[in-house]
This record gives C-alpha cells, structure tokens and sequence, in this order.
C-alpha cells in the first residue's frame, strides 16, 4: 500500500498529539476556521471510533473518551505497528 506524503504528515500528527495516545477527539481534527470548518481526511491505519465502540479497541483509546466525558467520536490510530512502520521510513 503506497501512502502519500500529505497522508503521512496527518499520520504524524496525529501521533505525536498526545505521546502515546494516538487519538484525537474529532472536533479537534478539522480544517478551516469559523463558518468554513471541514473534516480532515482520516489517514491510513486510523478509523473513527464511536463512543459505543471504544470497549473493542485499546485502553489508550478509551483514555480519551474517559478525559472528554462529552466527546462522542475519536479519530484513532487503529493498527499502530503499521503506522509506527509507516513513520519509521518517513524522511
């Protein structure tokens, strides 16, 4: 699977957020300011995590729905060691 660079750098960030959390809430992970607000792409590796979801996946993704009480949805990194794979050959 090839990742563009754009798609790395998303990857990136949404890693080194928090350090070793690897999810956002995602009113956190959008474009633009004011009226022009958009999504950002979820990047590979990732997914969106429903609050109901969130007892399938690792506890660091439950931490985040523990801290936002009200936050519903989280862009998460789902595979972590592909995406570490992934960061590891980022020049």
């Amino acid at each position: 699977m090839k990742i563009s660079r754009p798609q790395l750098d998303a990857l990136y960030d949404l890693s080194r957020r928090i350090p070793g959390n690897g999810a956002v809430m995602t009113s956190e992970w959008t474009t633009g300011m004011g009226r022009w607000t958009r999504r950002r792409e979820v990047p590979p590796f990732c997914a969106r995590v429903e609050r109901w979801q969130a007892l399938n996946f690792p506890k660091r993704i439950r931490q985040t729905f523990k801290a936002h009480p009200r936050c519903q949805t989280v862009v998460a990194i789902i595979d972590m060691r592909n995406a570490n794979k992934a960061l590891k050959n980022r020049t």
